[in-house]
């Protein structure tokens, strides 16, 4: 079976046509199953930027409408770029032409895109072919993204496997609450299985946490590799669009499908330090993306590197 999760922007309408909505809440799912192929759709409520941030930081793809040219759209664009989305879709709008929208992305990763009409049937067709790189083998990573309590079942989560294959009856390392879960069972679109491999979109039943330390963000894990610290240094890369000088203060960062406030507390000429009340999950060289969600005009800091 093949699995990909797709970001689908600025078309709400789009992503119900493509798939079955699942769960909602600041991020809407919709799921799809076609033949060999499970699509996991998302869309961020009412372009919410952390939402939004969140998503990219998940997913394989991308589906972007060019509908008319505003600050959220230049945001969505940046925030591909920064984090590397070179596979996706660009849909044509009355308000873009494929030249337009070949013009506005020639020196961002959307340069790579395919650029399609709204056709729900061709986009399906054209998601098949998208083939991301998959790791099986390495230590187990589950990014959870929504949690909650099941009469009879216990707790329940439901996130990403990022890499390496979880399987029933695994003992997990639980951060940032740093304590040990267990997966009681697995389902892949309501069907229990007893294992799922990197790129599947998982409900595990856990136990040994409650549903408080389950939250968007939080990661199972058996590899050594995730840490969760509450200060760090990154190597730090401004976004050329933001208007304003990187200072002191605070703002807030994604990493995953953790958004938490942040505190810049050092600055040089290519690395920051910040301070979390939180502690931030996060693998060596992760990318995560400094936001300035007060800024009067594009609110993407930039990135950094762990």
């Amino acid at each position: 079976m093949h699995h990909l999760t797709v970001g689908v922007f600025h078309d709400e309408a789009l992503s119900r046509e493509l798939g079955k909505k699942g769960t909602e809440s600041d991020i809407l799912m919709f799921n799809r199953k076609m033949d060999d192929y499970i699509f996991t759709f998302m869309s961020p409520v009412a372009d919410k930027l952390s939402a939004k941030s969140q998503i990219i930081s998940t997913i394989d793809a991308a589906i972007v409408s060019f509908s008319q040219m505003t600050r959220e759209l230049g945001e969505t664009i940046l925030m591909l770029d920064l984090m590397g989305v070179e596979a996706g879709i660009s849909i044509t709008t009355p308000y873009a032409t494929p030249d337009q929208i070949s013009a506005i992305t020639k020196n961002t990763a959307m340069k790579s895109f395919k650029v399609e009409e709204n056709n729900p049937g061709r986009l399906l067709d054209l998601l098949k072919t998208f083939n991301p790189t998959r790791d099986n083998v390495s230590p187990t990573v589950v990014i959870v993204d929504h949690s909650f309590s099941v009469k009879g079942v216990g707790e329940v989560v439901l996130g990403f496997v990022k890499q390496g294959t979880v399987r029933k009856y695994d003992k997990l390392n639980l951060l940032p609450a740093n304590k040990e879960a267990i997966v009681r069972s697995i389902q892949i679109q309501d069907e229990d299985w007893e294992s799922a491999e990197a790129g599947t979109r998982v409900g595990l039943a856990i136990k040994g946490a409650t549903i408080d330390e389950l939250g968007r963000g939080s990661v199972l894990t058996t590899s050594s590799n995730i840490k969760a610290n509450s200060k760090l240094k990154v190597g730090f890369q401004k976004s050329t669009f933001y208007a304003e000088e990187v200072r002191e203060g605070s703002f807030h960062a994604t990493i995953g499908m953790q958004t938490t406030p942040i505190t810049i507390s050092e600055i040089s000429d290519d690395s920051l330090v910040i301070d979390s009340p939180n502690p931030i999950v996060h693998a060596t060289q992760e990318t995560l993306v400094l936001l300035d969600l007060n800024a009067k005009k594009t609110r993407i800091i930039g990135k950094g590197t762990v």
